[in-house]
């Protein structure tokens, strides 16, 4: 038996695959660039022992992945928020992810590179670990600037700006500052400026 379920996706065609009673995840690409950039990534990550996914097979322009299931980091933080609570240990496992995937990607291009699309559906839970799963937009730019981002994005999941969404963004704050050795007050500014450019982005669409 083979059947193909088209996922969410968009830059790219992202299918779960069943065949003869296991699963994986098909993405072909749209941009060859793009492709060759998820594939170092996922094997330097790999070898480096960051949580991604493993490659099962290449061929042009598509990656065979290992299926991690369908739970992401968003499907979590809203369950969490919903019956208001907050699991430290798994915002300590997002923060070691994210450590662990700056300092391999430091210590193989000798270069500051960061995630740059940290949306929450791009980190999956699985077997109560946090796995790292799009890294096609990897570029060149400071820890803050992630870490600023991604705590503007935990504000302004709807609904924004909640009381817990914002213990969760000083948790997070606190915890990726300690660990980088990184000015709070620098991370703060990046939030801030994302935080405007969410704003000038969800404008656009509403005069669309």
């Amino acid at each position: 038996m083979h059947q193909k379920v088209k996922l969410i996706s968009k830059r790219n065609q992202v299918y779960r695959v069943l065949r003869g009673g296991n699963t994986y995840i098909l993405k072909k690409f749209n941009n060859i660039d793009s492709y060759k950039r998820e594939e170092e990534l996922l094997n330097l990550l790999k070898n480096a022992g960051v949580k991604v996914p493993s490659i099962i097979y290449k061929e042009e322009n598509c990656l065979h992945i290992e299926d991690l299931g369908s739970f992401t980091l968003l499907d979590w933080y809203e369950d969490q928020e919903k019956s208001n609570t907050l699991t430290e240990s798994m915002v300590y496992k997002l923060c070691y992810w994210l450590k662990d995937f700056y300092k391999a990607v430091y210590d193989y291009y000798n270069e500051e590179l960061i995630l740059q699309d940290v949306n929450f559906r791009n980190f999956l839970i699985f077997e109560d670990d946090i796995y790292g799963i799009d890294f096609e937009q990897v570029a060149r730019g400071t820890f803050c600037q992630d870490i600023g981002r991604f705590s503007a994005y935990a504000l302004t999941y709807d609904p924004v700006m909640t009381q817990w969404k914002i213990n969760f963004r000083n948790k997070f704050i606190n915890i990726m500052s300690k660990e980088l050795n990184l000015d709070r007050e620098k991370i703060i500014s990046e939030e801030k400026k994302e935080l405007l450019a969410i704003e000038k982005r969800r404008i656009k669409r509403r005069k669309i």
